[in-house]
């Protein structure tokens, strides 16, 4: 594709139209890493997107009330990575990024009003097999 500015062979409005097609598949590579050590470790009890919990986290144990986030370091405005925002559409990005930071705290303050306890694993910290040791001790807890 050309970096001219106006390269698009379809109109704002068809690309628009095209792109709200478009579903995203969730965050399936860090989950994948998740669930995959779940089984590996034979951790039973979670259930996996839960539609009538307040935020859908991606695990859910219902014994502890255990709702566990697995946040994309980009999608979630990680502040440890700070990763570089797209240079086109910056104004957008920013508002979106901010908007998800937004809605994950009122999320975690709702559950946490519910009784319900929350852990997040960022993508980052998916390298290291400390996010394991910080599931365990919270789920015996």
């Amino acid at each position: 594709m050309s970096s001219l500015p106006n390269s698009d062979k379809l109109t704002q409005r068809e690309r628009s139209a095209l792109m709200a097609k478009v579903r995203g598949t969730g965050n399936r590579s860090t989950e994948m890493v998740v669930e995959r050590t779940f089984q590996h470790l034979a951790i039973t009890g979670w259930q996996k997107h839960p539609k009538k919990l307040i935020g859908t986290p991606d695990f859910f144990f219902p014994k502890t009330k255990l709702a566990v986030f697995v946040n994309g370091c980009f999608w979630h405005g990680c502040e440890k990575c700070k990763r570089n925002t797209p240079h086109s559409r910056r104004r957008f990005w920013l508002a979106k990024i901010r908007q998800n930071r937004r809605r994950d705290a009122r999320v975690l303050r709702q559950l946490h009003r519910l009784g319900f306890r929350t852990l997040t694993i960022w993508e980052h910290s998916l390298a290291a097999d400390r996010w394991v040791g910080r599931l365990l001790r919270t789920i015996r807890q």
